[in-house]
């Protein structure tokens, strides 16, 4: 084969897998395919490496897969990049099935969260850093609606309110971080902010 030939195989295999060569895999259906934490896709090999593929998803602790923290069933990760609600959630659920904005259901698992990103924040407090720290959870009111919701479909059986005001707007919960993650608060869904994703194992 002449080197126009084979330009020409790099070319089209270029196209054809561009998403590959783009440094973002596709979605594995089981368990996302992002390192939580740092929310950077993991890493294809480029076109001049054999085989063409994803590496498989490396060590996993507890069912989880790796940068993930795993408690009672399901796996936790946090992104440090800023979106709004609706595009945290869209993001959750294109890393995998049944992958959504966390949602909390007991004090037990509140506490694992708050544990999770004390020791996954790639920040510290400092007097520079002014910036809101809020982190997104799942929970949200829709348009018109006096009852919160969380994204994944379960049932709103725990609370812990900084404050919440009842108005027919649309709003969204986060972590309230001057309560060091400790309580929600009710936020604009527009806001940009980290998030939390979650997975049932």
């Amino acid at each position: 084969m002449d080197w126009r030939s084979y330009w020409g195989l790099c070319l089209l295999g270029g196209l054809l897998l561009a998403p590959s060569l783009q440094g973002e895999c596709p979605p594995r259906r089981r368990q996302p395919r992002v390192s939580a934490g740092t929310g950077q896709p993991c890493r294809c090999p480029l076109a001049s490496q054999r085989p063409l593929r994803c590496p498989p998803a490396g060590e996993e602790r507890a069912g989880c897969a790796k940068g993930w923290f795993p408690f009672d069933g399901r796996c936790y990760g946090f992104f440090p990049q800023e979106l709004s609600w609706r595009r945290a959630e869209g993001f959750c659920q294109r890393l995998g099935t049944r992958t959504h904005l966390a949602s909390i259901h007991s004090e037990e698992e509140h506490q694992a969260i708050i544990s999770m990103l004390a020791s996954s924040q790639p920040y510290s407090d400092s007097e520079e850093e002014e910036a809101d720290d809020e982190v997104w959870i799942g929970l949200h009111r829709p348009l018109g609606r006096r009852n919160w919701e969380w994204s994944d479909g379960t049932k709103m059986d725990y609370g812990s309110w900084y404050r919440e005001v009842f108005s027919r707007r649309r709003a969204c919960a986060a972590l309230e971080d001057t309560t060091d993650f400790a309580t929600w608060d009710i936020e604009l869904c527009s806001d940009r902010k980290p998030f939390i994703c979650e997975y049932r194992i």
